[in-house]
Formats: C-alpha cells, sequence, structure tokens
C-alpha cells in the first residue's frame, strides 16, 4: 500500500497562511480610520449617524420594563429624529444583579417596550432594530445603587 506523504500539503498550507498574512498587512489606511456602527447585522458609517441635542438613554427601575410618564415625554421629543432616520437601534441594558440570562432577557424587554411604545406613535417597525447586552456593556463598573440606576437602560442611535 502506498502512503500519501503530508510534505506538499504541509507546504501549501504554509504558502496560504502567508499569503493571508501579506494581505492583512496591505489593508490600505483609509479603510483602517473609518468607524462603523453595527445595527443589528449591518453596518453603518459612524458619520451616518443623526446627533440630536437629546438624552438618548431611557432609564428604568429595578428589575423594571414599563415606561414611565418622563420616559415617554422623552420619546415624544425624539419622534421628529426618528421619523427622519432609516434605522432605530435600541438597546437593552441592566445593572450587574441577576443571572447572565436573566439580565438578557431584561434588556430584551426595556428595548422592545421602547419600540413599542414607538410604532403605537407611528414609527413603522421594520425600521427598528433591538439588542440586548444584559448586563455585558455598563456605564459604570461599581456596585452600588448610582451605579445601577445608570445602567438599568436603553440607549436609542439613529442612522
Amino acid at each position: 500500500m502506498r502512503r500519501l506523504s503530508m510534505e506538499p500539503i504541509g507546504i501549501f498550507i504554509l504558502a496560504m497562511v502567508c499569503q493571508l498574512y501579506s494581505c492583512a498587512q496591505n489593508v490600505s489606511d483609509s479603510v483602517e480610520q473609518m468607524s462603523y456602527a453595527s445595527v443589528a447585522g449591518e453596518e453603518y458609517l459612524e458619520g451616518d449617524k443623526i446627533e440630536t441635542n437629546l438624552n438618548n438613554k431611557v432609564y428604568f427601575d429595578f428589575d423594571k420594563s414599563a415606561l414611565d410618564a418622563s420616559d415617554k415625554s422623552l420619546l415624544e421629543q425624539y419622534l421628529p429624529f426618528i421619523r427622519k432616520a432609516k434605522i432605530i437601534r435600541l438597546e437593552g441594558h441592566c445593572d450587574e444583579r441577576g443571572t447572565r440570562e436573566y439580565n438578557l432577557a431584561l434588556g430584551e424587554r426595556r428595548a422592545l417596550e421602547v419600540r413599542d411604545f414607538l410604532i403605537v406613535k407611528g414609527i413603522s417597525g421594520k425600521k427598528i432594530r433591538v439588542v440586548s447586552f444584559g448586563e455585558e456593556k455598563p456605564l459604570k463598573r461599581a456596585s452600588n445603587e448610582q451605579a445601577w440606576s445608570e445602567n438599568r437602560r436603553v440607549e436609542i442611535s439613529l442612522y
């Protein structure tokens, strides 16, 4: 029985790795300098982001996902900007208390609550992207009530 030598395959793999490495080293500086924002699997240039002078965060009470009157008032102020946006990204966040799975679900419920309010106000659900980060992206890393209250939020980004 004839045995196949692995040498040609090894040389081929080594040549391919070298080729890929050299391609990676020749990336254009203009591409490296661009800043992208990912919106639920879609990428937009950060320059496409619509800036407002409004607070882009809706805050929630501990273990709650319901909007209060001040949250609804803030979202009402956002409506003219939201109507002009092609994509609305809603990021749900939680404080560190609770399991990872629970916080991912709670962050999603919070973002969906904001989405549902916007849909009731006439915004197309097709424009809205919801993502939950749970406790993974805190604004404050401390373990106290001040930090927790700032971490329980939905962030709004318009593109």
